[in-house]
């Protein structure tokens, strides 16, 4: 496993991408937690994510995306309006939609990005790191707090290095992180929305931007 601190980080994107280019996974801070990151198009690199993490797949997958554009190829809905209006608010931002899979998606592909959810959580990340990454890449990539499922630790780099030292190809340690407020997620519909997670952006925002 590579790592690079947060300062080396911004000068290490390529190795970051060429990692997640390989099928492997990497974990970077942020917002407060440290996520794993894998290819969302990588059968393979899903799984190895999943099985990382012992995940039961209880919660929609996330993934971020460079702009509303580039979600058309996991999602539909992005012609809504409602769409439209939040993404236009809020991202890049902490606001995450949740929407239906698209049938552009390999089969195989789809079921693992929406298990039991039915849908997939797509966000336009603000932070500088992350966004470097998606936008090098030019893929969707999945992201995923770096913890065992149900198990808290995603804030320490002690218990990534402890829990994840084997299966990541690089890691950007920031050492231990201050928590923040997770991203609001949202799900949408061609005419509706409801509120799946309070977090950053408030309900009264939403309805601001949608007014």
């Amino acid at each position: 496993m590579k790592v690079f601190s947060a300062a080396e980080a911004v000068d290490h994107v390529a190795d970051l991408v060429e990692a997640i280019a390989g099928g492997g996974l990497i974990c970077i801070p942020v917002r407060g937690a440290y996520r794993i990151v894998a290819d969302a198009h990588s059968q393979d690199a899903i799984t190895r994510l999943d099985q990382s993490k012992r995940r039961a797949h209880n919660r929609p997958a996330l993934v971020l995306v460079s702009d509303l554009k580039a979600a058309k190829e996991l999602v539909d809905g992005t012609q809504w309006s409602i769409t439209q209006k939040l993404a236009k608010k809020f991202w890049p931002g902490h606001l995450t939609l949740c929407l239906p899979p698209s049938d552009k998606l390999a089969p195989k592909i789809k079921k693992l990005l929406t298990r039991t959810t039915g849908t997939i959580a797509v966000r336009v990340s603000a932070d500088p790191l992350a966004s470097a990454v998606v936008k090098k890449f030019a893929q969707p990539v999945l992201v995923s707090s770096a913890n065992l499922e149900k198990k808290p630790g995603a804030s320490s780099a002690a218990a990534v290095r402890q829990r994840f030292s084997r299966t990541l190809e690089v890691w950007v340690d920031a050492g231990d992180l201050g928590k923040e407020p997770p991203s609001t997620l949202v799900e949408v519909t061609e005419t509706g929305w409801k509120i799946v997670r309070e977090g950053a952006v408030t309900q009264a925002a939403i309805e601001t931007a949608l007014a």
